[in-house]
């Protein structure tokens, strides 16, 4: 790996765990929270970060279509929240920093000149949000966007009810 590959990486680390480690300080503005069914038991998500994730889900799915259901009919969020439940301590713990850094009305601002956290954006505007973090010159922020879309595609895909979209019907046939 040649040295400027190395300062590039080590930069990018140390800013992107900078401003994980600053998500601690900067807590979820609950007014923003829309309604949503909040299950009583919850193993990983705080019931904010439920709706966050539920609002990512949705957007990373997409609109149900005949075949395609919805990532709420589904319950997604529920599997991811039992699927994070067991994953490592320090997993956890950058997932749920990752959760707070992504609706921030203070980062979105800071990274995207964007005025109010993710959940109270519109669908376009969301999908803007997402797609900046998708693009991001900042390695941190594209990351955490194949995080949050690997945790939302694994959950979708392993539900059988998912798979007629895609015609898969179960069953593996060797070719």
């Amino acid at each position: 790996m040649p040295i400027s590959s190395r300062r590039r990486f080590l930069k990018q680390t140390v800013w992107g765990g900078l401003f994980l480690s600053g998500s601690k300080f900067f807590p979820f503005p609950y007014r923003e929270i829309p309604s949503l069914e909040i299950p009583k038991r919850l193993d990983f998500f705080s019931d904010h970060e439920f709706i966050v994730f539920q609002a990512i889900a949705e957007r990373m799915i997409g609109a149900p279509s005949e075949g395609n259901p919805s990532a709420a009919l589904l319950n997604i969020t529920m599997r991811a929240d039992k699927f994070l439940s067991g994953t490592d301590p320090e997993v956890q713990e950058q997932f749920h920093q990752l959760l707070t850094v992504f609706n921030a009305p203070f980062f979105a601002f800071l990274f995207d000149f964007r005025f109010s956290s993710f959940i109270s954006m519109s669908a376009e505007d969301q999908d803007s949000y997402i797609e900046d973090w998708m693009t991001s010159t900042f390695a941190f922020r594209r990351t955490g966007f194949q995080a949050l879309k690997r945790v939302c595609l694994i959950m979708f895909y392993t539900e059988p009810r998912s798979w007629p979209e895609i015609g898969y019907d179960g069953k593996f046939e060797p070719a």
